[in-house]
């Protein structure tokens, strides 16, 4: 897929390739499994044993959790439990407390009432922006955040299953926004996380790659037994991404969820 090739920023370097060559972006492969750490949740290279599912580590469980902010109630009494493998969509408008739920469930900030239990393993979050490392290539910084035997190698497996086997090298200043988006997206999945965090992460490209790489994003998912927690302002977006749907579009405190 090239759907982000309107968005490139031309290199000025010396020994840069051609603005065409350092722009090519195929689509991501989520038929391309990764071999599975071996056995723990605090590696991140490949395992010596034939591949296969990574242990589920447990639900996402919020029970009775209420959020106040300000004086203002965001919301009362949630309780969800997302199961390994699903996705629980967030929509609402600006204000209703989608970030500041995220945030509870990551543990960066408290709830006032009832309880959040996080699943084993670990943490990734795709932001809006993809805060890559300026000064380092793609590979880098995917491989920067991986530990175990075999990072470097790890990191090239993920850069093919987004499409970018042959811009490792490339830094984010070479690359297109749709090109460091995968480089977000690789790198947040490359640790096989059991909880990933999604906020908004093509709220800033065009709505034909926005929707390219948001199924691209879902295919990857489908092969990853990760609980993901997808915030976004499209109700028809969370519809299309999700098992289950939390709306906090009400009144203040309050909150709907379908399946």
């Amino acid at each position: 897929m090239n759907a982000d090739s309107a968005d490139m920023t031309p290199d000025t370097t010396p020994d840069a390739r051609s603005h065409h060559d350092a722009k090519t972006e195929t689509t991501m492969n989520p038929n391309t499994h990764p071999e599975t750490a071996s056995g723990t949740n605090s590696g991140c290279g490949p395992g010596e044993d034939a591949p296969g599912p990574l242990p589920s580590f447990g639900p996402l469980s919020l029970d009775g959790v209420t959020l106040i902010r300000r004086g203002l109630t965001l919301v009362t009494d949630l309780s969800v439990t997302v199961e390994p493998g699903q996705t629980l969509a967030v929509t609402g408008p600006s204000g209703a407390g989608k970030t500041t739920l995220l945030r509870a469930i990551s543990g960066l900030s408290p709830v006032d009432a009832g309880a959040v239990s996080r699943p084993d393993g670990k943490l990734s979050q795709v932001f809006q922006e993809p805060r890559l490392l300026p000064w380092y290539s793609a590979h880098r910084n995917i491989s920067l955040v991986l530990d175990g035997p075999t990072p470097d190698l790890l990191a090239v497996h993920w850069l093919e299953r987004v499409g970018l086997a042959s811009a490792g090298h490339l830094p984010p200043a070479r690359m297109s926004g749709g090109m460091r988006q995968r480089v977000a997206i690789a790198r947040a999945l490359a640790c096989s996380p059991s909880l990933l965090l999604v906020d908004e992460p093509f709220s800033a490209l065009d709505r034909p790659l926005a929707a390219a790489l948001r199924a691209d994003l879902m295919a990857l998912l489908a092969e990853e037994d990760v609980i993901t927690i997808w915030i976004t302002h499209d109700p028809a977006e969370a519809e299309e991404v999700s098992h289950l749907h939390l709306r906090l579009d009400g009144p203040p405190g309050t909150w709907a969820l379908s399946a």
